[in-house]
């Protein structure tokens, strides 16, 4: 069987989870040849838990000493490091699977994925909730045309409850200089994911962002987005990580049918017309001649996909399979995290593309003021 033979960069909690994936074998084609672990806990991690066949690095650069044994990397760092390390390792000629989010603002994202594109290599996001089933159905709904044309959407998840434990678990978190936002950039960035998957990317955002309303922090915890899309359909968008309460609510309004998404239940109900014809239509001044047919489908507990991804990362290198999640992709969650944001600071709606320079101007500023602040 043909493999290739990866490195990991990072051995946090999801790079350990992901070596230990491949050295089990549960990612074939992927075999593991070596880690990257900066601090001497994890290196004894790494001596301690996967085969000895397994080259353990102090740093990236005595990875690539050893260039030659491996074919592609696992780059899996706080994100503001991915840009630097991904476009090292185009530059060494392998191919990368990156964690999300694609880094810390959008305009080192895209000098990313011009080089990935310059290199030719295989460039692929860990953006797994692309295989929820819950979301594969959604998405057959919205693309088969089986909803008509979507004319609203609303989103309210509050599912990523974070303590101020968790917010201090790293020196890096939940700050505009260590992490380049909050909620938006770290828990929201799969849910953006999925939102642009199923819809693309909307015309203009207008957010309301009431920065450190739960934490004492400069950053969000909390965020309401407003969208538009072209033929006048609208889209709110609500997250939140400080909320006790546990919400995943997903809600579809299309001309021939809406599709309610509660945690793992899906509830659809389709017209038997299009309510635009039905509109002009109907000899009645409401619904009563309107033909409903409600379905429900419940998905329950699905098992991370993770080795799922690792196996098709390997399987586009070797045989071209299509991928998940391109790499590329991963700019459009954070530019719509960055137009957020920009939104918020400026309290005007945001037209897309996001002038990614603008972006950053104000980022800097936002930065220097939470240093000032301590």
């Amino acid at each position: 069987m043909q493999t290739v033979k990866t490195a990991i960069i990072g051995t946090g909690t999801m790079g350990r989870k992901y070596a230990q994936m491949i050295a089990e074998g549960k990612a074939l084609p992927l075999t593991l040849a070596a880690v990257v672990c900066r601090h001497a806990e994890g290196q004894q991690w790494a001596k301690d838990t996967l085969p000895a066949t397994v080259r353990v690095c102090s740093s990236v650069e005595e990875l690539y000493d050893h260039e030659q044994e491996f074919e592609a990397v696992l780059v899996v760092t706080p994100h503001s490091l991915h840009p630097e390390l991904v476009m090292q390792a185009f530059a060494h000629g392998k191919h990368v699977l990156c964690d999300k989010p694609s880094a810390s603002s959008l305009a080192p994202a895209l000098e990313m994925n011009r080089a990935a594109e310059q290199s030719g290599l295989v460039f692929a996001m860990m953006f797994h909730q692309r295989r929820y089933r819950k979301y594969r159905r959604l998405y057959q709904l919205v693309h088969s045309g089986q909803l008509g044309q979507v004319r609203r959407i609303q989103l309210e998840n509050s599912r990523y409850f974070r303590t101020w434990m968790y917010h201090r678990s790293g020196s890096w978190r939940s700050s505009w200089a260590g992490e380049g936002g909050g909620a938006l950039l770290n828990q929201g960035q799969h849910i953006l994911d999925i939102w642009q998957w199923l819809f693309g990317m909307p015309q203009s955002i207008y957010a309301m962002i009431p920065y450190g309303k739960y934490n004492e922090f400069a950053v969000d915890d909390e965020a309401t987005l407003l969208m538009e899309y072209p033929d006048n359909c609208t889209a709110t968008f609500i997250l939140t990580t400080g909320e006790g309460s546990y919400t995943e609510r997903f809600r579809v309004v299309g001309t021939r049918g809406t599709a309610l998404l509660e945690e793992d239940t899906l509830t659809v109900e389709t017209y038997g017309e299009d309510v635009e014809t039905y509109r002009r239509r109907a000899d009645c001044t409401a619904r009563q001649e309107l033909v409903t047919t409600r379905t429900t489908e419940e998905f329950g507990a699905q098992e991370e996909p993770y080795p799922a991804m690792l196996r098709n990362f390997g399987e586009a290198i070797l045989h071209g399979e299509a991928l998940t999640a391109p790499g590329v992709e991963g700019v459009r969650a954070l530019e719509l995290t960055d137009a957020a944001y920009l939104s918020a600071w400026l309290g005007q709606k945001i037209t897309l593309p996001l002038d990614a320079e603008r972006f950053e101007q104000e980022l800097q500023k936002h930065i220097q003021e939470e240093k000032r602040h301590g």
